[in-house]
């Protein structure tokens, strides 16, 4: 009886440590994987990008069906890239900024018109 309540306490704790692992290690990859597909989904042609690798580049193609896009890194010089491959826009950071002064903001107050 005890070598059974001693397997029943060893499987929980081996569960636990796994299901442990997968929120640390899958939730925060799942996010960022989801954050990175938002970030492609709003870009338009002719932005600055940077890629993961860091290469700057405009961005003069993006097909999302072929999974294909294309950054001129150079007058004349186009690289084929995966849309994977992409970070962010150059401008990124001053994006946040500014989203984030507008969240701060107070909302204005509606006229009333009468």
């Amino acid at each position: 009886m005890d070598l059974t309540l001693a397997i029943v306490v060893l499987l929980i704790a081996i569960s636990a440590v796994f299901i442990l692992v997968w929120v640390v290690v899958e939730v925060p990859r799942n996010r960022a994987r989801k954050t990175q597909e938002r970030i492609v989904s709003e870009l338009k042609v002719g932005e600055q990008i940077v890629t993961v690798g860091g290469v700057i580049g405009k961005l003069t193609y993006l097909n999302l069906e072929e999974d294909i896009a294309r950054i001129e890194v150079a007058p004349g010089v186009e690289v084929r890239i995966i849309p994977a491959a992409i970070s962010h826009p150059l401008d990124y950071l001053k994006r946040l900024e500014r989203m984030e002064r507008e969240a701060s903001r107070p909302p204005a107050k509606k006229q009333d018109k009468r």
